[in-house]
């Protein structure tokens, strides 16, 4: 296996996955605060999208067919990340709605899928895993809007652990390799 840079300074890489585990685990201690930032910022982050795709359009896009439509768009951006600065929490509860409802629709796909695709190999666990993505989306849905508490931060939080733990694990398998490699 080639690590690169990874294999002498693996100490670096074992560091963000502490670091990344460790804020996963801080935000499953705060959810609901993490929800609700977490749907501020990226409030913020589509107000700032919106306001680049807006002026692109005004300024850059003057001779193309569908100016109107970049200016548009901009402007629903910008709209969108107004609303969830201006009320998160009421942003948080409609963004966990809509993600049990997608859970439900994209998990029923993922079944559906599966079952026509029977002849692959482990078309079970597709169909499985389809099914838990159903589950999931029905537990937000069923529970919402209290679902809005927990959804978005434990989602972001769950991200950061795995993520973390990936990095501790590319750390510590690139030491190995390192180690190896270095006379004794």
């Amino acid at each position: 296996m080639k690590f690169g840079e990874v294999k002498r300074n693996w100490i670096w890489m074992l560091g963000l996955g502490i670091l990344f585990i460790t804020l996963g685990i801080a935000g499953l201690l705060v959810l609901p605060l993490l929800s609700v930032t977490s749907v501020a910022l990226f409030g913020a982050f589509m107000m700032l999208a919106g306001t680049l795709q807006t002026a692109q359009g005004i300024t850059k896009a003057r001779e193309w067919k569908s100016r109107s439509l970049h200016i548009t768009m901009g402007l629903i951006y910008i709209i969108g990340g107004i609303f969830a600065l201006i009320n998160p929490v009421l942003a948080t509860a409609i963004y966990t709605l809509f993600l049990g409802l997608s859970l439900m629709t994209i998990g029923t796909i993922r079944i559906a899928v599966a079952f026509q695709n029977k002849d692959v190999g482990q078309w079970g666990l597709m169909a499985l895993s389809g099914f838990f993505t159903v589950l999931l989306g029905i537990l937000i849905v069923l529970q919402w809007p209290w679902s809005s508490l927990w959804a978005v931060g434990l989602f972001v939080s769950l991200d950061l652990i795995m993520s973390g733990a990936s990095f501790v694990a590319i750390a510590l398998a690139a030491k190995i390799e390192y180690e190896a490699t270095v006379p004794a």
